[in-house]
């Protein structure tokens, strides 16, 4: 009697000890939410100039696009705030923090999360560097960005960097896996940061490029042929082990703010 009683004090104890153990596996694990804005509209964005690691500063319309990404995040009570190290990122980072409610969140600058670096492109017109890439493709360059969709369903991230890198005069724009590495090492820096404070939500501001390049890395195909905006949200969830995209290209979260 007194075997068989202890056996089933074992066999609830040890019940027990594993349900707690999930739940601290739980708890610990946590669920991160990764808020990538675009920066706000640039002089070479009006311009329609290469930008990549050139940098020129956010124009009054990219202002007053940080204000209003502002002002529709000010409610969103975030654990920590990224931005690449580029100037027009860390303004509107800036900027957006500035609009909210978040005391003790300090902007942190990582310069891995940059545009694709153009090369000797750079200051030059759109027109010079991408309308062969169009051409490649049987189609013509559309200075308004009109046709852009199609054009990246025919030819994805990997092909236009490498493109784009062969046909740089002096050979310095990245490759492919050059912006893969360091995009993905970043993420997962502000992955692991974020998950061991427990979960929460995560500012990071960054680029068009390079915040369609992280989508297509994380959810891979999700966001195909999408456009993305200057001060756009895009937004994933990292839960269970794996990402959940849950917006990309939005605009509509500045509606309350105008």
């Amino acid at each position: 009697m007194r075997n068989a009683q202890a056996v089933r004090w074992i066999a609830c104890s040890l019940a027990l000890w594993i349900c707690n153990l999930a739940a601290a596996a739980e708890m610990g694990s946590g669920v991160v939410d990764i808020y990538l804005l675009r920066h706000g509209k640039t002089l070479f964005n009006t311009t329609s100039q290469v930008q990549g690691w050139s940098d020129t500063p956010l124009t009054a319309a990219g202002i007053q696009g940080a204000q209003a990404a502002g002002r529709g995040l000010a409610a969103t009570p975030f654990i920590a705030a990224y931005s690449s190290d580029l100037g027009r990122a860390r303004a509107t980072a800036a900027i957006v923090l500035g609009q909210g409610r978040h005391p003790g969140v300090s902007l942190q600058e990582d310069e891995r999360f940059r545009e694709w670096y153009y090369g000797s492109f750079e200051g030059l017109p759109d027109a010079q560097m991408w309308a062969p890439l169009f051409r490649q493709q049987g189609m013509q360059f559309d200075p308004g960005w009109g046709n852009w969709n199609e054009f990246t369903r025919r030819m994805n991230d990997r092909a236009i960097a490498q493109a784009i890198h062969d046909h740089d005069p002096r050979g310095w724009a990245e490759t492919y896996p050059q912006i893969e590495s360091r995009l993905r090492a970043g993420m997962q820096d502000v992955l692991d940061r974020a998950l061991a404070a427990g979960g929460g939500n995560v500012l990071l501001v960054s680029h068009g490029g390079a915040i369609l390049t992280l989508l297509d890395l994380l959810v891979p195909g999700q966001a195909k042929s999408t456009d993305i905006p200057n001060t756009s949200l895009s937004l994933l969830r990292y839960q269970n082990g794996q990402y959940l995209l849950l917006k990309v290209g939005d605009l509509g979260f500045q509606a309350d703010a105008h």
